[in-house]
C-alpha cells in the first residue's frame, strides 16, 4: 500500500508515516479493487464498515418509493463514502454505491475504525472535522430540496455562490448535467429556466458564467 497516497487523504492529514504504518499493521487493513459497475454498497444495507474510495469514483443513487432512481452524487477519490453514517441506531446506507470506473478502496470494519480511532487523536480530529462538513453539505442539499420550483433552487445556489466570492458575477461550480442532477431535474428544464430568468433580466449568462442582474427579486424568490 502506497502510504505517501494516504497522507493525501484527508482523514490521515498530519498523522506520520510512521504512525499510519502502524495502524494498518496492527488492524490488518487492505485495499479492496472494484470493477466499473460493482456496487460497494447497497441503500439501506447496515453501515457496518468504513468505504474510502483511494482511486477512482463512484455514484451515489438513491430509489424513491415510487421506484424512481434519483442520483445523488459522484464521490471522487481520495474521500469517504457514507462516514456519517458509521454510527447511531440507524446507521444504513443512504444511497447505492456504484463504481464509476475502476476503483480501489479501504473497506474498513466498524469496530477496526473504531480501534484505529482510539489510537490516533490527530485521526480522531480529521474524522470529526469531516462528518461535521460532511453534515453542512447534506443540510445545504436538504435545504435545496425543500424549494419546490427549479427557480427558487438556481436563485438559491447562485447566492450562495455569490456570497462566497463576494460579488455579483460568479461561475458556476457544477456543469449543467452536474447542477441538474444535484437539483433532481432534467437538464432540459433547468436550461428552461437559466433561459427564462435571463429573458426576465433576473440574471445574465454565458455558458458557466453568470452576472446577477436583479440580486432583491433572487432574494425574494427564496423567501417563504
Amino acid at each position: 500500500m502506497d502510504i505517501n497516497l494516504l497522507t493525501e487523504i484527508p482523514l490521515f492529514q498530519s498523522v506520520r508515516k510512521n504512525e499510519i504504518e502502524d495502524i494498518f499493521a496492527e488492524l490488518k487493513i487492505k485495499e479492496t479493487k472494484f470493477k466499473k459497475g460493482e456496487i460497494l454498497a447497497f441503500q439501506e444495507e447496515i453501515c457496518n464498515r468504513l468505504i474510502i474510495i483511494l482511486t477512482g469514483s463512484v455514484k451515489g443513487e438513491m430509489t424513491d418509493p415510487s421506484g424512481k432512481v434519483v442520483k445523488v452524487e459522484d464521490i471522487f477519490a481520495p474521500n469517504p463514502l457514507a462516514i456519517l453514517f458509521l454510527f447511531g441506531e440507524e446507521n444504513r446506507f443512504p444511497v447505492q454505491a456504484t463504481a464509476l470506473e475502476e476503483t480501489t478502496a479501504l473497506v474498513i470494519p466498524k469496530q477496526s475504525v473504531l480501534r484505529m480511532l482510539s489510537m490516533n487523536e490527530a485521526l480522531l480530529k480529521n474524522y470529526l472535522d469531516i462528518s461535521a462538513n460532511f453534515a453542512g453539505r447534506l443540510s445545504m442539499k436538504l435545504h435545496f430540496m425543500s424549494f419546490r420550483t427549479i427557480r427558487q433552487k438556481l436563485a438559491m445556489y447562485i447566492l450562495n455562490l455569490s456570497q462566497k466570492v463576494d460579488a455579483d458575477s460568479v461561475v458556476l461550480d457544477k456543469t449543467k448535467t452536474g447542477l441538474a442532477e444535484y437539483f433532481g431535474v432534467s437538464r432540459q428544464s433547468l436550461e428552461r429556466e437559466l433561459t427564462n430568468m435571463e429573458k426576465e433580466k433576473l440574471i445574465q449568462t454565458e455558458k458557466r458564467n453568470i452576472l446577477i442582474k436583479n440580486k432583491n427579486k433572487l432574494i425574494q424568490l427564496i423567501k417563504f
